[in-house]
């Protein structure tokens, strides 16, 4: 099957492929939280039934996921095949694991669980967790969040029983020390890249061969699944846009919600200091005031803190200390600086104020709350709050007649918009991957949009709660299956295909030509060979140079060691169709050094590794040992 793999995808398409049906099956086997019901089983584990239902979820999580990353609708027979077999395969591995929690008594919180799916780099954006992103994504592999989460509960409980075999394990001093010298290694190499794009020509193809590369791969030239759709959209934050108010009404509403607004009297402040606490010696404190003296002078002059700071720092002066603080209530600050601060008018400046940590020049910034605590200062905020609560009244009214009128009236949303006042909005066609941007990029609507029930059927969806107070009812009022696009649609494309398979041709013969010529001897500066190779010596590389290619680093500490006057050869394709030529001229072993934290780095990759290796025969004896029954006629 890997094999397949490799035909249709290369480089790191390849991996990417790979890593997530490592993925996929590393969440799978909740046949405890889903799929229950149902008289035909597939297996049974130690007499628990693995039934047909969370088999048939299972194949089609993956054969879905296979499509999408293989850009192919239509699987073959093998294909099939193999999707079959792995399912069932992990499924049978994952519910002896399963069992082997519930009997050490293992437990993970939904704390747990919910801060594990935040860390995930692929659910964020630049702001932190993006939980429509995390929905959508999800949906995308085929699955309803709360199947993701179920599996990811059993991942992390599956972890919690590999740790407790990997805690047992141990390296001997004399291992970590040979792995220590292994990874320290360095090489002294030469390589060079064969750029695919170089081999890329512009020679004319002609329509025999167009046609005959269109017809071989259709896969190549899929138009996705499409809908269009029309829905009716309630959301409180627009029917507060059109609540209309009056002083009137908004002096009651802030009247009976004098709560919510009113704040206990704060002032934000400003502040210029010399530290000079019990501590200090008497000379330090006539020091400490002498600075303080000074800065106030400048304050005096007519010089903001800011400027006084400025002065300061340039001239050496590094004792006096600038600080702002935001509102701030009576009895925070030293209650020598609060009898100033609550005892003056906004932009009021003291005298130079000595506490129990020094010297203080301080001026009154804002003040709110207290005697401030009146309509005025919070009408802004009164008028959308206002707004905000009438407008939830009609919501709650409104979404009832919605979701009431779209049920009986199952094959329409025209009565349900002519009651609630709302205009039924038609969507331009688009697939899962493309959806607009605004309401219909929402996970949930995509999720809805392509559900097949609703798809045949053409009726209203159930009532879809996006968020607090905003619901959408939509319907699909076309549909497009995926096809393949006509020939004079893509030709363009066929075309460029066609010359990049020349170009994999061309640039696969020059490595294998380059490489034959390095194999008999002959050296880099020597070559006779049409294409030009820019070759780069390296001495006494090591695994981590960040002024080489990664993969031409990987390639080379990969080889062995090679003999004194004979480099070992390499020649690998890159996942970008590129050609690294890689000659390993020399290799240095590295030396132990005392170094804790490199020593603990590599104790705990080796501990790893065992450990690994160790919950693989682990879970192959508890398979071994496990009583399962198989009916594949059931499949």
């Amino acid at each position: 099957m890997l094999g397949i793999i490799r035909d249709k995808a290369s480089g790191w398409i390849a991996g990417i492929i790979v890593g997530a049906l490592v993925l996929s099956f590393a969440f799978w086997g909740v046949s405890s939280y889903f799929g229950q019901g149902g008289d035909v089983n597939v297996a049974t584990v130690n007499g628990s039934d693995i039934n047909l239902k969370s088999f048939q979820q299972s194949f089609y999580t993956l054969r879905k996921q296979m499509q999408s990353m293989l850009q192919d609708d239509a699987l073959t027979l093998e294909e099939e095949a193999f999707v079959k077999e792995e399912t069932l395969k992990r499924l049978i591995e994952t519910e002896v694991v399963n069992q082997l929690i519930k009997d050490n008594g293992l437990r993970v919180t939904n704390d747990k669980v919910v801060e594990t799916i935040k860390e995930l780099e692929y659910f964020k954006d630049d702001e932190g967790f993006d939980r429509d992103k995390y929905e959508r994504s999800i949906i995308n592999m085929g699955m309803e969040p709360a199947y993701f989460e179920a599996q990811l509960r059993m991942d992390l409980l599956s972890e919690q029983l590999q740790a407790g075999l990997s805690e047992s394990l141990f390296v001997l001093e004399t291992e970590l020390n040979d792995v220590v010298r292994l990874k320290s290694q360095t090489r002294d190499l030469t390589y060079g890249i064969l750029n695919l794009s170089s081999f890329i020509d512009e020679d004319e193809v002609d329509d025999s061969e167009i046609k005959a590369f269109y017809k071989a791969n259709p896969q190549r030239f899929v138009e996705p699944e499409k809908v269009k759709i029309e829905y009716l959209e309630l959301d409180v934050n627009e029917l507060a846009k059109s609540i209309t108010s009056d002083e009137e009404s908004l002096r009651n509403y802030y009247n009976n919600n004098k709560d919510k607004y009113d704040v206990v009297e704060q002032r934000s402040v400003t502040k210029l200091f010399v530290k000079a606490d019990e501590e200090s010696s008497a000379e330090d404190k006539v020091k400490a005031k002498e600075v303080i003296d000074a800065a106030m002078l400048l304050v005096k002059d007519g010089k903001n803190f800011e400027e006084v700071i400025e002065k300061f720092t340039e001239e050496g002066k590094g004792s006096l200390e600038f600080s702002e603080h935001a509102f701030m209530a009576k009895g925070v600050l030293d209650k020598e600086l609060d009898a100033f601060l609550f005892g003056s008018d906004e932009g009021a400046i003291s005298e130079p104020i000595e506490t129990k940590s020094g010297f203080n020049i301080v001026k009154v910034g804002e003040v709110r709350g207290g005697p401030k605590n009146v309509y005025e200062t919070v009408a802004e905020q009164v008028e959308v709050d206002y707004k905000k609560s009438e407008a939830e009244l009609q919501f709650f009214e409104l979404s009832d007649q919605l979701t009431n009128l779209t049920y009986e009236h199952s094959d329409t949303l025209e009565i349900a918009a002519e009651t609630v006042g709302r205009e039924v909005i038609e969507s331009d066609y688009f697939s899962r991957n493309s959806a607009p941007e605004g309401v219909l990029s929402n996970s949930k609507i995509i999720s809805t949009s392509f559900d097949p029930e609703l798809i045949s059927n053409g009726q209203n969806s159930e009532a879809i709660e996006l968020a607090d107070n905003h619901i959408v009812v939509l319907r699909v009022i076309d549909h497009k299956v995926a096809t393949t696009k006509a020939l004079a649609d893509v030709r363009e494309d066929v075309i460029s295909s066609i010359r990049q398979e020349r170009a994999a041709e061309k640039i696969k013969e020059a490595n294998e030509a380059i490489t034959k010529q390095l194999k008999d001897g002959i050296a880099p500066e020597s070559l006779s060979n049409d294409t030009e190779v820019e070759w780069t010596t390296v001495e006494k590389v090591t695994r981590d140079d960040v002024n080489v290619n990664r993969a031409v680093l990987r390639y080379a500490f990969q080889s062995g060691k090679p003999a004194t006057d004979k480099p070992i050869i390499l020649s690998n394709r890159l996942g970008s169709g590129d050609y690294a030529i890689i000659l390993v001229t020399a290799a240095y072993d590295g030396e132990v050094v005392e170094d804790d934290e490199v020593s603990k780095k590599y104790d705990l990759e080796l501990r790893r590794n065992r450990g690994t290796a160790e919950w693989q025969e682990f879970l192959q004896n508890a398979r071994n040992n496990a009583d399962v029954k198989v009916y594949k006629d059931n499949i």
